[in-house]
């Protein structure tokens, strides 16, 4: 499965009043490595939305569990991975790393949006070449 990983480095802004990153800034850091990794492997929302006249990649389920606290000025390791995928869903996982430390980890479950007939937003089988590429090893 496809993999990516990049470095961030915590700023003030993104720390609360305990100093240390405030939790949304992680589901942040979540959609943005998604799209991310997406974008390098040559599937750009952007790109597929011209391509295959899709809505994009909605969440349909998040989850994190966090294990250990960030803090402003920490040097982290952002890795995220299709872990699994179905016809019309794929599932992203991520964790997060402080030096050694596994600081938090989590997934996010993606559909291949459309709209319908009556502009509703609904899930839809992914094209062969796509599900084909999401499942190549590095």
């Amino acid at each position: 499965m496809i993999e990516f990983e990049w470095n961030h480095l915590v700023e003030w802004g993104e720390c609360d009043p305990a100093q240390i990153v405030f939790y949304p800034n992680i589901y942040r850091w979540f959609d943005k490595s998604s799209h991310d990794m997406m974008k390098h492997h040559g599937f750009g929302q952007a790109e597929m939305i011209e391509r295959y006249e899709i809505v994009g990649y909605p969440l349909i389920e998040t989850h994190a569990e966090f294990r250990k606290p960030m803090r402003w000025g920490d040097h982290l390791l952002i890795t995220s991975r299709i872990e699994s995928h179905s016809r019309k869903t794929f599932t992203v996982t991520h964790k997060i790393y402080n030096s050694d430390q596994l600081c938090v980890h989590g997934y996010e479950t993606r559909i291949w949006g459309i709209r319908d007939s009556d502009n509703n937003l609904r899930a839809w089988e992914m094209p062969d070449d796509f599900v084909k590429n999401l499942s190549q090893d590095e």
